[in-house]
């Protein structure tokens, strides 16, 4: 069998092959009864969303509206609306907060969005033991360091509510909502937040000075 037919074949039974012509198909459908419900989305002479709709509308000889950003940033502030990770990938690697600015929201949302598109890790889960994942850390005398991304929004909250409960530290504010949110949904786990030999930031052992 010719390779171009078996690679043909193999395309069309794919399933987002198959979902996208689903979606194609009730696109032209509504554009024929209703007319287009969307403009396009024009600037600086490239057509930034909209293609398929005015491929169709010029098939069916219907006429696209399109609408002509005057700036860069209404450019994007529209396309964000419509298909924010397509915004985030024509606007290239900025900043979060240059591309919060360009698309007219906020740095969170931003964030939030190039975590829900950025490739899922293919190493294989941890497993749990009866039901209980990592018993040996439980049985640990010493406190960990770990690293958790905040919001600088947060953080700045955080620090004002850790000023709030009059000691200005942020890293026990944490650990104390989080052994609230552990003694609440997971039954097993102590009531209290259990003695550690250690400070929270560790014991530093003094560096000998060679020679």
């Amino acid at each position: 069998m010719d390779h171009s037919i078996v690679t043909r074949l193999a395309t069309i039974k794919n399933p987002e092959y198959i979902s996208g012509a689903m979606q194609e198909r009730d696109l032209r459908e509504s554009i024929s009864r209703i007319g287009v419900q969307v403009s396009g989305l024009e600037f600086d002479g490239t057509l930034l969303d909209g293609r398929k709709r005015a491929a169709i509308c010029f098939e069916l000889g219907i006429e696209f509206p399109v609408h002509i950003a005057k700036t860069l940033q209404e450019a994007y502030s529209i396309l964000w609306t419509r298909h924010p990770a397509r915004a985030l990938e024509l606007a290239g690697k900025s900043s979060v907060l240059e591309l919060a600015k360009l698309c007219s929201t906020s740095p969170v949302a931003i964030a939030c969005e190039i975590e829900a598109n950025r490739p899922k890790s293919t190493r294989p889960p941890r497993r749990l033991i009866e039901g209980q994942p990592y018993p040996e850390l439980k049985e640990s005398k010493k406190m960990l360091r770990r690293l958790f991304v905040l919001e600088p929004e947060l953080y700045a909250y955080a620090q004002e509510a850790a000023a709030q409960c009059g000691h200005r530290n942020v890293n026990k504010l944490v650990r104390e909502a989080l052994w609230a949110k552990v003694a609440l949904l997971v039954p097993q786990a102590p009531q209290f937040q259990p003695k550690r030999v250690q400070s929270p930031n560790g014991t530093r052992v003094p560096k000998r000075r060679s020679g």
